[in-house]
């Protein structure tokens, strides 16, 4: 997150230069940022806007002056950008709550609104609950829901100084090998791979242990009303705040917008508000496009909360060779599975469902909206083909690793190749997962 470093050299350049005019276009290029970009992250980061932060740091400085030397109210005020000794009383006044006379005739300790200083955690002001966990990368999203919890995974260790090999993570937890798809119909949503869990976050409890995390998954359940049933609000706040306290990400997953994973990396206010990234707010309809790469705070997010994953503790990961044996099995097994999961089939018999909606489905008499759906929904087919190109590079270091897997090994990567390139070849061709996408794919 270079954004820390950046905001970090902006409220060094705002010290440095307390007693002069300050212009907030100057103080956003010290932090390589346009003017609006620099003003939304600092009030995210800090919880305050610039002019403020300015303000309550000048008024805590007079007030050491007023009650330790002898300058008089008046010279105070214009040292700390003040036209007129009433313009100072009135904002010395309302800050600290004592007029400056008043104050400098006490000569008591006065509020004091002490310095930002940008690291793992906010520190100063006057009372503040903030914190951030640094070092959690922007977090790219594509659409491509069947592959995301991988990209969110890979960010949040990252930010915990573990760096793991996107390939290696894909393959560990089935998805560079999961096929999913609705028999009979043609329904949005097949590549959520979450829905043909057999239990809760069994994906992600897959690849989790497989590198050796011990994790506590929360699953939220609510009565007709909205109301929990299993947890409450204050437990729900305590965990993600010890969470982010001990340093540790928590993924989560809530109703937002078309996909219902993220990982919150801060909290303000007791945990009012947490903080992520909007990463897929870009790909939604009618939406001005922002920058996704600046953290946003999210209110009401117990509402929207399904369940979240609370990372606890590192145990030794098994040797390669069992790791990878056991990734092997669960392809097989998902492959062969013949019972449908949440009313989609899996494996084998996905693929002779898709084909045969692709083969004997008549597009000709479909109108315009149809079509169109249809299309969505074919694509929604292509981000699980397509999200099995991931796994590649690790099922080839395998082949190097143990040559007497190299045979069957090639083989099966030719395969994955061949079917990952088909998902992918509409994308190949500028038809996005989107409307313009269907106007180039044509009537």
């Amino acid at each position: 997150m270079y954004w820390i470093k950046e905001m970090q050299n902006a409220i060094g350049f705002i010290e440095d230069r307390l007693l002069e005019d300050l212009h907030i276009e100057d103080i956003a290029n010290t932090a390589s940022s346009s003017t609006a970009n620099f003003q939304r992250i600092f009030s995210i980061v800090t919880g305050m806007t610039v002019g403020d932060y300015i303000r309550a740091r000048r008024l805590s400085l007079a007030a050491q002056e007023l009650t330790k030397s002898e300058n008089k109210a008046l010279d105070v005020a214009i040292k700390y950008g003040y036209d007129t000794a009433a313009s100072f009383t009135k904002a010395f006044t309302r800050f600290h709550g004592i007029t400056p006379s008043a104050a400098k005739r006490q000569k008591s300790d006065m509020k004091y609104f002490a310095p930002f200083s940008i690291s793992i955690e906010i520190r100063g002001g006057l009372s503040m609950s903030r914190k951030l966990i640094p070092n959690v990368p922007e977090i790219a999203y594509d659409g491509n829901n069947a592959a995301f919890f991988i990209t969110l995974l890979k960010a949040t260790l990252h930010s915990m100084g573990e760096e793991h090999d996107y390939a290696k993570l894909t393959a560990l937890s089935g998805e560079g090998n999961r096929f999913c798809w609705t028999d009979g119909t043609w329904i949005f949503g097949n590549e959520v791979a979450e829905s043909i869990n057999e239990t809760p976050v069994e994906t992600q409890h897959r690849v989790l242990s497989a590198i050796g995390w011990n994790a506590k998954y929360i699953t939220i359940q609510r009565d007709r009303d909205g109301n929990y049933m299993n947890i409450d609000r204050l437990q729900i706040r305590q965990d993600f705040i010890s969470s982010i306290d001990n340093g540790f990400p928590v993924i989560a997953r809530l109703n937002m917008d078309d996909n219902d994973l993220n990982v919150f990396f801060g909290y303000t206010d007791d945990g009012e508000k947490i903080i992520g990234y909007k990463y897929n707010v870009n790909h939604m309809k009618n939406t001005p496009p922002v920058d996704a790469t600046i953290p946003v705070e999210f209110e009401n997010w117990e509402n929207k909360l399904y369940g979240y994953i609370l990372l606890q503790s590192k145990s030794e990961a098994s040797d390669e060779r069992s790791t990878a044996l056991a990734t092997f099995k669960t392809i097989s097994m998902h492959a062969n599975k013949p019972n449908e999961i949440n009313g989609k089939r899996i494996g084998f018999a996905a693929w002779e469902s898709f084909l045969h909606h692709l083969e004997h489905d008549d597009f000709t008499a479909l109108v315009h909206p149809e079509l169109r759906d249809r299309f969505i929904i074919y694509c929604d087919a292509l981000c699980q083909i397509h999200a099995r190109i991931g796994a590649i590079p690790y099922y080839e270091s395998l082949a190097e690793c143990f040559p007497e897997w190299r045979n069957e090994l090639e083989l099966a990567i030719r395969t994955l190749r061949e079917c990952a390139a088909y998902g992918g070849f509409l994308w190949t061709q500028g038809f996005t997962f989107d409307d313009a996408g269907f106007k180039n794919f044509g009537p």
